[in-house]
C-alpha cells in the first residue's frame, strides 16, 4: 500500500485532477488499512501540498502575465486622470476568478490569497517607482485619493472573491494619509501605524512615500524617518516573517536616491540658464584688417 501511494503521487496527470479526491483517497486507505504507517499518510499529504503549492504559482503567474502591462500604467501623470488602467486589472482578474470559482475550498484559498498579494505588491512596486512627485497640496490630495479610491476598490474585490488575506488592505490608504496630511507629528503618526502594521517596511521605503509628497526639507525628513528606525530597534531581534505575511521586502524602492536629485538638477540647470540669458554678450572687437580694409590696400 505504501508503494502504491508514492507511486500514485509521483505521476505528472496529478496535476490535471482535483488533488482534494485524492487526499480523500489517501485518508480513507489509512483507515481501511492498517498497515499503512503515519509516516507515509505524511508523506502522502506532503506530496499533494506541493502539487497544490505548484499549481497555485502557476495559475497565480499566468493571471499576471495577462494584467503585468496595465501595472506599468499605474502612478504615472496620466493615471491621475485616467482610471482605465485599473479598471482593466479588476475586470481580467474577475473574468479569470469564475472559472477559479469551481475549485474546492483549500487550494482555492490559496490562489485567490497569493493573487491578491501580487496585485498590493505590484501597486506598491509602481508607488517606488517615484514617477510622481507632488508639487503643490492639491497635487497631493489628488494622489493621496486615488491611491485610497483603488485601495478600497482593491479591497471589495478581493473581499467579494473570498480571499483570507485581508491584512494587506490597509497599506495603501496608510500611504495615501501619509502623503496627504499636513503636520509632522500626524505624518509621524501615521508611519508609526504602517511600520507597526508591516513590520518588513524600512526606511526606504517611507523616504521614497515623502519624495512622493514633494518633502524635500532635511529636518522634517529625518524626524519622520527616526521613527521607522525607533520602532526597528525596539523590535531588534524578531524572527524573519513567513512569506505569506511578508508584502514590502519583495518591493523593491527605485526612485529614493535620484529623484529628488534629478528635481534639483533641473532646477540648477534652469539657473544656469537664466543667468547665462540675463549675462551681457561681449562685443567681438574687430581685427585692424577689418576696420581699416584701406590701409591694406
Amino acid at each position: 500500500m505504501e508503494l502504491h501511494l508514492e507511486e500514485l503521487l509521483g505521476i505528472k496527470g496529478l496535476y490535471c485532477v482535483c488533488v482534494c479526491v485524492h487526499r480523500g483517497f489517501v485518508q480513507r486507505c489509512a483507515q481501511c488499512d492498517p498497515s499503512v504507517s503515519g509516516d507515509s499518510l505524511r508523506r502522502a499529504n506532503k506530496s499533494l501540498d506541493h502539487i497544490v503549492q505548484h499549481g497555485v504559482r502557476v495559475l497565480s503567474e499566468r493571471l499576471y502575465l495577462h494584467i503585468r502591462l496595465f501595472f506599468e500604467r499605474l502612478v504615472k501623470r496620466k493615471w491621475l486622470t485616467n482610471t482605465e488602467p485599473y479598471e482593466q486589472i479588476e475586470a481580467l482578474i474577475k473574468e479569470d476568478f469564475k472559472k477559479y470559482r469551481r475549485m474546492d475550498n483549500p487550494p482555492y484559498q490559496l490562489l485567490v490569497a497569493e493573487v491578491h498579494r501580487r496585485v498590493v505588491m505590484e501597486y506598491l512596486r509602481s508607488i517606488m517607482r517615484g514617477r510622481i512627485i507632488c508639487t503643490s497640496m492639491k497635487m497631493r490630495k489628488r494622489m493621496a485619493g486615488r491611491l485610497r479610491d483603488e485601495g478600497k476598490q482593491i479591497k471589495v474585490l478581493f473581499k467579494d472573491l473570498e480571499s483570507p488575506s485581508s491584512w494587506l488592505d490597509s497599506a495603501l490608504s496608510h500611504i495615501s494619509e501619509i502623503i496627504q496630511l499636513e503636520d509632522v507629528p500626524s505624518i509621524q503618526m501615521e508611519v508609526g501605524i504602517l511600520v507597526r502594521e508591516f513590520p518588513d517596511v524600512r526606511k526606504k521605503h517611507v523616504s521614497a512615500i515623502l519624495n512622493i509628497r514633494g518633502m524635500t526639507r532635511q529636518a522634517e525628513r529625518q524626524e519622520i524617518l527616526n521613527i521607522v528606525k525607533d520602532i526597528e530597534n525596539c523590535d531588534a531581534g524578531p524572527s524573519p516573517l513567513s512569506r505569506d505575511r511578508a508584502l514590502f521586502s519583495e518591493v523593491p524602492v527605485t526612485s529614493e536616491v535620484h529623484c529628488l536629485n534629478v528635481g534639483l538638477s533641473r532646477i540648477a540647470l534652469t539657473a544656469s540658464s537664466c543667468v547665462s540669458a540675463l549675462r551681457p554678450r561681449r562685443r567681438k572687437t574687430r581685427t585692424p584688417v577689418q576696420e581699416n580694409p584701406e590701409e591694406v590696400l
